[in-house]
């Protein structure tokens, strides 16, 4: 860091007078600088008997400051916007709206923000640690440039957000449209955002009467519960695995069903009664190893269904298909 100027000229004046360190010293801890703040103020000047102060060089590390407050500020948000992802998922999940149809496509879609919170979530704890050790061997942190304009940036917006929650609150419960979901979600930001201002004071501490409680903690905690939320909801790695394999079957399916409809040799009027699918593909190096087990059957003289057998059928979507257990059929008109 670097002195003020109003500090600085304050030490060259008093050294120019004759005053000694100490009294320096005591006179700035009276006045309320912290102690890195005078060291930094004294160690700028040097005593010469012929000249009186000289100004050393002062090395700044404003830059170095602002690097780490904006990465700390980034990372932050990282972390609690994610976890607030997270958390409407699982509302959504246990508080379902009657009207709205379960989609398990929402679910699989939060896996990149369980990615993010599993990344970022260890990064803000180091550098939040980072920071409290370094703020209390040199309190004058606390009073940075970088670090006050970016807290009172999210302040701003957490504050805005509140206002905006309740605003939106009132509103619903006005129009007659209050649903138990609703509050939940409006319980939840308002929650992340006092978490906000509560991180983002001088001290980065809950304001409790008995027990300063770090507000990163409280942060940590929710993004630890939304994500084991999520991973019993949406599953690992496993589970993905099995997503993607079915995929690549669908993919087989819709291509074979337009191969068959496109194939040469076939009366479209009186289909076969049996057919291998892999004999009308029309580009077989675009097919995958699943391609093989789509079985064919006639429905009528211009009607054919291309069924598969898939590993984990909730996760199944798409217009034209019908579902059945673990078995996924798309059915075709030739005529």
């Amino acid at each position: 860091m670097s002195p003020s100027s109003d500090l600085a000229h304050f030490v060259r004046d008093a050294l120019r007078d004759g005053r000694s360190e100490a009294q320096i010293r005591a006179s700035l801890h009276t006045a309320g600088w912290t102690e890195t703040e005078i060291d930094v103020a004294l160690s700028g000047w040097m005593v010469s008997d012929d000249i009186g102060a000289v100004p050393r060089p002062v090395r700044s590390s404003a830059a170095r400051d602002a690097l780490f407050y904006a990465l700390l500020f980034v990372v932050f948000a990282m972390v609690a916007g994610n976890t607030m992802t997270l958390l409407f998922a699982q509302i959504n999940l246990w508080l379902p709206d009657p009207d709205e149809p379960a989609r398990y496509s929402r679910l699989a879609g939060l896996r990149w923000s369980m990615a993010a919170l599993i990344v970022f979530t260890p990064v803000f704890w180091w550098i939040d640690r980072t920071d409290r050790r370094a703020t209390a061997t040199d309190p004058a942190r606390r009073h940075g440039t970088m670090r006050r304009w970016l807290s009172a940036i999210a302040m701003l917006v957490a504050v805005i957000t509140l206002l905006g929650d309740a605003l939106y609150l009132i509103y619903t419960w006005l129009d007659g449209q209050i649903t138990l979901r609703f509050l939940v979600k409006s319980a939840t930001v308002a929650v992340m955002a006092l978490i906000v201002l509560a991180y983002f004071r001088e001290d980065r501490d809950v304001p409790l009467p008995h027990l300063p409680l770090p507000a990163a903690w409280g942060l940590i905690a929710l993004a630890a519960v939304a994500l084991v939320l999520t991973f019993r909801a949406v599953g690992g790695p496993a589970q993905g695995q099995m997503e993607q394999r079915d995929q690549w079957r669908l993919s087989d399916l819709r291509t074979l069903s337009e191969d068959i409809h496109l194939c040469p040799g076939i009366d479209r009027t009186d289909l076969p009664e049996t057919l291998d699918p892999m004999t009308c593909a029309s580009n077989p190096a675009r097919l995958t190893g699943f391609a093989s087990s789509v079985r064919y059957s006639r429905v009528g003289p211009s009607e054919y269904a291309l069924c598969t057998e898939v590993e984990f059928p909730a996760a199944i979507e798409g217009y034209g298909l019908r579902v059945d257990g673990n078995t996924v059929c798309i059915q075709h008109r030739t005529d």
